[in-house]
């Protein structure tokens, strides 16, 4: 451990910081690159983890609460899937989010536990705004920047070339047409330009034809600063997305951190936060004034050398002050263990763990992942008031009694176990019928009498560590909440994820988004005296279906539910089970749509499988409503309900 830094008690000294594309150079490498350092720098260790929680190292191996403090996420594209606290850093401007799906992208960030502002007024709103009406975040404390560690060179004036380094996405492309562009090439013939990116980028070579290329620069947290320490100036540029949102790039540091002058656009960040301490120009103005300006702070730099050195020596004591990711990392770990009370207080209030709970793990055949994923359900639970109980069938239980006391001991929380008759056995052993899943889970609400809430869990499904604490918090706060709900991740085995499932619906079990189980609390107190005259008859919808009166949706994503595995098996008659719980509680049927509202659907019209085709791929509504759809949904979603669709 780094004297200068002792690590908070109770910490391991090891973050996560989530690779999105393991397989692609992006920009996010470099920013890995520097965490990693910065780490280094203060004694603690920065791995690299991918969406899915896996180590990039050992991807088995999943990122949780056992094993790192925290993990950083630094992109929109994919929700929290591992289980440890997790920040999501607000760098992206916001109409990258209107561009990529602004529902689905936003969701995404609500799934984590905390967000790490750069001092974006508008990202930070965003959020804000997304968090106002719940009562299970806070707004951005932690600050942390597209930053470097540290100064790495004293203030010089180089070579007096101009540097810029970046991806000509022009060449890719073409609508993607920008002032950057035609500012680099009014600059290339005069030979005052070195230019550096990638030389082939997604099959293209991004800058061919340009006389001032020089080469790519690996991404490894250093070689871009030193580059950068050679040249005399540096030219900063934003794109407009950056400028209207008040967001830096990582350039603007890289370049202070160099020791080199930054010429920076209009972007409204570094005039506020910089000030003087830099050159600017407008790149709103008409191009040969935009050369001009350009050309005119190089000479003025060639002729004012004190003047110029000051303004360097001026930025990085702006820098060391504020921006240095050690600097950030450090604040974020001497404040973790307070922000963390903070989230835990804002759920449960003052009190507590006030509620007790009886958490039931539904394992009616026996599977060992399943048995071991209900173990880390449990063991990692923050909130510590409630009684854990495997419900398993009584002949499967007496079978397999060692493996399953075994595997059970892996928890330092008791997992009591109860056994239930799942089937109806017949003279021969071989001979059985499934038994309603609504009459075991009335024998479960009768033996939960004592406790003030109860939960089930099914097979194909994993609990966050603060999932426990996120619905008795509910129940806490408003004693007029009988039963609450989290949002869940659907997770159907491909990585990344993109799916944030929120709707409730009880009148169609969609395989693809199933209402789920362990997202629901039930005051137990509450449920219906008479529940016991419809739930035997339950089979296929889980006891949420059965409670009258408002579920109160709560906006973490909380729970992840395999797709991939039905639960129960789809052999119920699923209209029949319709009928009986219109009879019971005919409100429940409506759609619940948490936090955000679906999109109606289109009026079905009955038409030949030729017509039907024809009107689809002829129609360029149709083929427009599908990219939003992706924007939205996802692409392998919206692809699977394309096939059924077609079917």
């Amino acid at each position: 451990m780094n004297n200068d830094f002792p690590l908070p008690e109770g910490l391991f000294g090891r973050f996560g910081v989530v690779k999105l594309w393991p397989g692609i150079k992006t920009a996010e490498d470099e920013c890995i690159a520097r965490l990693k350092l910065a780490a280094k720098a203060i004694g603690v260790e920065c791995v690299e983890i991918l969406a899915d929680g896996g180590f990039v190292s050992a991807p088995d191996i999943k990122a949780s609460k056992a094993n790192v403090d925290f993990v950083i996420h630094l992109h929109y594209d994919t929700p929290k899937r591992y289980d440890a606290f997790s920040f999501v850093a607000l760098w992206n401007p916001l109409k990258f989010y209107h561009e990529w799906g602004y529902q689905r992208c936003s969701r995404n960030l609500t799934t984590h536990d905390d967000f790490l502002s750069c001092s974006s007024i508008a990202a930070d709103d965003h959020v804000a705004r997304m968090v106002r009406g719940a009562t299970t975040h806070l707004p951005a404390h932690f600050k942390l920047y597209h930053s470097t560690p540290q100064i790495v060179h004293e203030p010089s004036l180089g070579d007096g070339k101009l540097f810029y380094a970046g991806i000509n996405w022009e060449a890719i492309v073409s609508s993607r047409q920008s002032r950057q562009q035609e500012v680099l090439k009014r600059l290339d013939p005069t030979g005052l330009l070195k230019i550096y990116g990638p030389t082939i980028f997604q099959g293209v070579r991004v800058w061919e034809g340009y006389q001032s290329y020089v080469r790519e620069i690996p991404f490894d947290g250093n070689s871009m600063i030193n580059e950068i320490a050679k040249a005399g100036a540096a030219l900063v540029l934003s794109s407009q997305a950056h400028r209207d949102s008040e967001m830096m790039s990582n350039r603007l540091f890289e370049t202070i951190a160099a020791g080199t002058l930054v010429i920076c656009d209009e972007n409204p960040f570094a005039q506020k936060f910089f000030g003087d301490s830099l050159l600017y120009i407008d790149s709103r103005s008409p191009m040969e004034q935009i050369y001009g300006d350009i050309t005119a702070h190089l000479s003025w730099i060639k002729s004012n050398p004190e003047e110029a050195m000051a303004k360097i020596k001026k930025a990085q004591a702006i820098f060391n002050g504020h921006y240095s990711l050690i600097g950030s990392l450090k604040e974020l770990y001497s404040g973790l263990k307070e922000r963390k009370q903070q989230l835990v207080t804002r759920h449960l209030g003052t009190e507590g763990e006030k509620i007790h709970i009886s958490l039931n793990l539904l394992m009616p055949e026996y599977s060992t992942a399943a048995l071991k994923a209900h173990v880390e359900s449990v063991r990692h639970q923050d909130y510590r008031n409630f009684t854990a109980t495997l419900v398993i069938d009584k002949v499967i239980a007496g079978s397999l009694k060692p493996e399953i006391s075994r595997i059970l001991s892996a928890s330092p929380i008791p997992i009591q176990i109860k056994e239930v008759e799942a089937y109806r056995y017949g003279i021969h052993p071989g001979i059985k019928s499934k038994r309603p899943l609504g009459e075991i889970l009335q024998e479960l609400v009768n033996d939960a009498a004592e406790s003030d809430a109860i939960i089930f869990v099914a097979p194909n499904e994993k609990l966050f560590f603060n999932h426990l604490t996120v619905l008795a918090g509910a129940l806490q706060r408003d004693d007029q909440v009988n039963c609450a709900a989290t949002a869940v991740i659907m997770d159907d085995g491909h990585s990344p994820v993109h799916t944030v499932h929120e709707l409730i619906d009880f009148g169609h079990v969609d395989a693809a988004g199933p209402p789920g189980y362990g997202r629901f609390i039930f005051r137990t107190a509450s449920l219906p005296a008479d529940l016991g005259i419809a739930l035997h008859y339950l089979d296929g919808r889980p006891l949420a279906a059965m409670i009258s009166g408002k579920i109160k949706h709560l906006l973490p994503a909380t729970v992840t539910l395999d797709i991939r595995q039905s639960f129960p098996e789809r052999t119920w008659d699923e209209a029949a089970e319709t009928e009986l719980i219109k009879d019971f509680n005919p409100g429940v049927l409506k759609v619940s749509a948490g936090f955000y509202m679906p999109e109606v659907p289109a009026p079905v019209v009955v038409e030949s499988p030729r017509q039907h085709i024809a009107r689809l791929f002829l129609n360029k509504a149709w083929v427009k409503a599908q990219i939003q759809a992706i924007k939205t949904q996802g692409f392998r979603a919206r692809f699977e309900i394309l096939k059924r669709k077609l079917r």
